[in-house]
């Protein structure tokens, strides 16, 4: 009987041992997958978020300082090698090309700009450094054509027109068009094989379509490169096309002091030397072509993001996790998907930090487009009814008095209009032309309905003048 205690004790006390080697297998293997855990969290979050958005395409690639971490393609996109137009992302490349020069003499960030563009409007008053983090005081819309100071130097007035001039001194200044500057100093070095400053080249790179969203639509729409260095965006403001794991090798130069290509300085300056701050709803410094935010996350994170008529894109570095971020996309919804994309990155960001990510809601996107939908038909409605209701005017006209008819064309048919037309630049401080560019479908809203209302209250006005009314 002892004999078999003995071996029920030692059988039991082995299972118990076997047990806890297995479970501390178990426990080790969840611990080292913990990163890859992430990854796969993060794929089936944008998976989700792809429905939700409705976005066309999209690609991610998240990299460290060796290797690429997480690279993935969603929607129509074939894979990562896949280039989109970066939009605004485009001006770190063209700072990264000005710190350049600075660094081999060639320029100085103190100078006034007309040292190098002699006939430059205000150019005895531009320094390069207020030209890189947009405090030189151009105007918004400005345009190569006719910028000037219009507003208060060195507080950040963000305009593209100060990053189409960076463009402009690189050329005279390296003696090469800007193609072929920052190919030769930035592309190649870094093998950037599908990352172009041409239309031509993006095209045989395979450049990804483009969509703009009409009424909550996404329709494809040809992307409205710039046919000249006077276009509002230019190719150094914001037309590089480049995919993201392009987008990744480009990131890890930074992550890993400049590779060669920039000084650690330069860096350092690009991203907190000479930073401006910006109280915005999430408030950030402004450096040169990267801003920083602090709060409310647990570490500082530099980004930029790019937007396009066709598309959005955005880069990300935490330089204290050594990992940094690109994603894209080919849709433009200015009011919805944006706002939703914008989220979806910050998203990834928080899930890499061990946050949970923003809810982004399955209803968000067919629930705002309504919202934004019901006030276009509202407008639109008011003008149609107002052509409509002409025969019925006339018929009911002999009853309203002559002061009382006047006032409600003044009212209806010629402040009403104005008051549409001046909606956009007015609220939203955007010329006309920005948002048939940017928001057509409201822009043809504005138009339509503007045109009907004043067409309208010029019929009126003819009956009231043939019934002897206006006299």
């Amino acid at each position: 009987m002892k004999k078999t205690a003995s071996f029920i004790c030692i059988t039991f006390l082995s299972i118990i041992y076997l047990l806890n080697i297995i479970c501390s297998t178990g426990l080790a293997y969840a611990q080292t997958d913990t990163k890859a855990d992430i990854y796969s969290d993060i794929d089936t979050y944008l998976q989700s978020c792809m429905k939700s958005t409705h976005i066309p395409s999209m690609s991610i690639t998240i990299v460290d300082k060796d290797k690429v971490l997480f690279s993935q393609s969603y929607g129509d996109c074939k894979n990562s090698d896949t280039p989109f137009f970066l939009g605004s992302v485009s001006k770190s490349f063209t700072a990264a090309c000005i710190m350049q020069l600075s660094e081999q003499g060639k320029l100085n960030l103190n100078d006034n700009i007309s040292t190098y563009i002699p006939n430059s409007y205000d150019g005895d008053k531009i320094t390069v450094r207020q030209l890189l983090n947009h405090t030189s005081g151009l105007g918004e819309h400005q345009t190569l054509e006719n910028y000037k100071i219009i507003n208060k130097q060195g507080v950040h007035n963000y305009s593209n027109v100060n990053y189409s001039l960076l463009g402009e001194i690189i050329e005279i200044v390296s003696g090469k068009q800007y193609n072929d500057y920052i190919t030769e100093n930035l592309f190649e070095p870094l093998q950037l094989l599908n990352t172009s400053t041409t239309l031509n080249e993006s095209m045989e790179n395979g450049v990804i379509d483009g969509y703009t969203n009409y009424w909550g639509f996404n329709i494809k729409r040809s992307h409205h490169y710039p046919s000249s260095k006077n276009a509002w965006i230019t190719v150094p403001a914001g037309y590089i096309s480049s995919s993201t794991n392009d987008l990744g090798k480009y990131l890890q130069m930074y992550l890993n002091g400049g590779n060669g290509i920039l000084s650690k300085q330069s860096i350092n300056k690009m991203f907190y030397g000479d930073t401006v701050y910006i109280d915005d709803d999430v408030p950030y410094w402004y450096g040169y072509g990267w801003a920083t935010v602090k709060q409310p996350i647990s570490e500082p994170v530099l980004r930029h993001s790019g937007l396009i008529e066709t598309g959005t894109s955005c880069v990300f570095i935490l330089p204290e996790s050594d990992i940094a971020i690109a994603i894209t996309a080919n849709v433009n919804d200015y009011f919805v998907t944006n706002n939703m994309l914008d989220s979806l990155g910050w998203s990834v960001v928080l899930m890499l930090l061990g946050n949970p990510p923003n809810e982004i809601t399955s209803n968000a996107y067919i629930f705002n487009h309504a919202f934004i939908n019901l006030i276009m038909l509202a407008i639109l409605t008011v003008a149609i009814l107002s052509l409509c209701f002409i025969p019925k005017y006339s018929r009911k006209i002999k009853c309203r008095k002559k002061t009382i008819s006047l006032l409600l064309l003044i009212l209806f048919h010629l402040l009403l209009p104005i008051f549409i037309l001046l909606l956009v630049p007015i609220f939203f401080a955007t010329p006309l032309w920005v948002a048939k560019a940017f928001v057509p479908d409201v822009f043809i809203t504005i138009i339509i309905s503007s045109t009907l209302l004043l067409v309208s209250g010029l019929i009126k006005t003819v009956i009231l003048f043939r019934r002897g009314l206006a006299k």
